[in-house]
């Protein structure tokens, strides 16, 4: 008799979700190289960076944009968040070119952007960064309530003290984007 239940909306069962949830703690806890950091040492921004960095390097961008000097991951609102990524990624690359942070405005062109991280703004401004982006292919991500709902495409929020994400797929699709499987099995289904 199988007990596993209905798989997700998505396809993958709860029994392929807890080891691959693993995998992406141990992979933010690893980013900080030449420290041992304990799970109470690691702040929200920095595992937000963490997952970001890591959102990146299983996000599949289409070959055919345009080439630039760096890969530029741009943050509006959260400034704290920006440091921790500046820290994480720090000599690293993407797509063969180094990592740039940016800290952007709402007023900022974001089309430069592979990936544009919002927060401390109101969901209505949110919602009109996403539009702005709509059909381009930047990944955009929040800790917004609604964010997913309103055309990001993936979402933080925390349950049971823990942090989670959801990933808003036919947004990601819309925007050229291809989201790896590995990522996808770890997300929440959109409310």
């Amino acid at each position: 008799m199988d007990r596993s239940g209905p798989p997700a909306p998505h396809g993958i069962t709860p029994q392929r979700r807890a080891p691959a949830l693993a995998i992406v703690l141990a992979l933010a806890v690893a980013l900080w190289p030449g420290r041992v950091a304990l799970a109470q040492d690691v702040t929200e921004p920095a595992l937000k960076a963490a997952f970001i960095y890591n959102f990146a390097r299983f996000t599949t961008w289409p070959s055919d944009l345009p080439a630039t000097d760096s890969f530029v991951i741009c943050v509006l609102g959260d400034a704290a968040v920006g440091d921790a990524i500046e820290r994480a990624v720090a000599g690293r690359e993407l797509m063969g070119r180094p990592i740039t942070v940016t800290q952007v405005t709402p007023a900022t062109p974001k089309r430069s952007c592979r990936i544009l991280y919002v927060s401390g703004v109101p969901v209505r401004q949110a919602a009109e960064v996403v539009a702005e982006l709509r059909d381009t292919p930047v990944l955009t991500i929040s800790n917004l309530e609604g964010f997913a709902l309103a055309g990001g495409m993936t979402q933080f929020f925390f349950e049971h003290g823990q942090l989670r994400f959801r990933i808003h797929l036919e947004s990601a699709k819309r925007a050229g984007l291809q989201i790896s499987s590995r990522l996808l099995v770890m997300a929440r289904p959109n409310d």
